[in-house]
C-alpha cells in the first residue's frame, strides 16, 4: 500500500518534510484549480519534483448541471460533459490518476417530493455512464465514487451504493473508494468490504472522533478496517483526511506510525 495526504496547494512548502516522513504521494481538489495562473502551475510542480512526491489522486464533484432527480434530457448530459471534460483538461497538470467524485451538493434531490430513491440511482447510473465515464477515460484516468455522510449527501452515503451504481453503468473505468470516517459515521458494515474486490481502487481515513488525523491509542478501531481492506485484495493508496490537531510535525508523524501498524 501507498500512503498520502490530502492537502491543499497552499501546502507546498510542507512537501520535502512530507518525503522525509514517509509520505509516498499527495492529493488535492481539482475544483478551485481550474484557473491557476502558469506561475502557480510551475511552482506547485515544481515543489512537488523537489520533494521527489507526485499528485497521484484527485477529488472533483458531479457534474454541477445535473440534478438526480428526473430523467436528464440529451442536451442536458452534453452540456454536463462539456463542463465535466472542460474541468479536468484545465487541471491536467496535476497529474492524477485517480478521480475521486465527492461533492454532496450537487447530488441532492428534494426529498420531500416523493422521488423514488432507485430512480434517483438509476439517473446517477446514466450521468457516470454518459458523462463521467467518457470524459475521464478521454485523458485515462479511473474514477472513484465516494460515499458521503447523510448529512452531506442523501446519496451514496454507503460503500455498497457506490458499488451499485459503479457496477449499474457498465463502465470499467468506474470504481469506488471508501472511506473509513464515513463508513464509521454511517455505522456501515465494514465486514462487506471484502464482497466489493477490486472494484475498491482507492481509499481515505481519519478519526471519525473529530474527524481529526489518527493516533495511537485513539480507540478508533483501525484494524477492522484494514483486516477487511486486505481480504478485498486492496493493495492501492491511502489517503489521510483529516483536522491537524495541532503542529503539523508532530501530529503527522504520529498519524503516521499508527498506519504503517497495519499497511502492508
Amino acid at each position: 500500500m501507498k500512503l498520502g495526504l490530502c492537502i491543499g496547494m497552499n501546502g507546498a512548502d510542507k512537501f520535502e518534510l512530507m518525503k522525509e516522513m514517509g509520505f509516498e504521494y499527495v492529493e488535492t481538489h481539482i475544483i478551485g484549480n481550474e484557473n491557476r495562473t502558469p506561475e502557480e502551475v510551475d511552482a506547485w510542480r515544481n515543489a512537488l519534483d523537489k520533494a521527489g512526491l507526485k499528485c497521484e489522486s484527485s477529488a472533483i464533484r458531479f457534474p454541477s448541471e445535473y440534478n438526480p432527480a428526473g430523467e436528464q434530457t440529451k442536451e442536458q448530459l452534453e452540456i454536463a460533459y462539456e463542463k465535466f471534460y472542460g474541468d479536468i483538461e484545465k487541471t491536467r497538470w496535476l497529474g492524477n490518476e485517480i478521480l475521486v467524485i465527492g461533492a454532496g451538493g450537487v447530488r441532492n434531490y428534494p426529498l420531500d417530493k416523493g422521488y423514488d430513491v432507485n430512480n434517483v440511482y438509476e439517473q446517477l447510473a446514466v450521468v457516470l455512464r454518459e458523462v463521467i465515464s467518457p470524459a475521464a477515460r478521454a485523458f485515462n484516468l479511473t474514477v472513484a465514487i465516494e460515499g458521503l455522510r447523510q448529512a452531506e449527501s442523501p446519496t451514496y452515503n454507503l460503500t455498497e451504493q457506490s458499488v451499485m451504481s459503479a457496477k449499474a453503468s457498465g463502465c470499467d473505468n468506474i470504481k469506488v473508494m471508501t472511506d473509513f470516517y464515513h463508513m464509521a459515521t454511517e455505522n456501515e458494515d465494514i465486514s462487506k468490504l471484502p464482497s466489493f474486490g477490486d472494484m475498491i481502487v482507492h481509499a481515505h481515513i481519519a478519526n471519525p472522533n473529530g474527524r481529526i488525523m489518527p493516533a495511537a491509542g485513539d480507540g478508533a478501531g483501525y484494524e477492522v478496517f484494514f483486516d477487511n481492506l486486505k481480504k478485498a485484495g486492496y493493495n492501492a493508496r491511502l489517503s489521510l483526511e483529516g483536522r491537524i490537531q495541532g503542529e503539523f510535525e508532530p501530529t503527522m508523524r504520529a498519524a503516521i506510525a499508527e498506519m504503517k501498524k497495519y499497511m502492508w
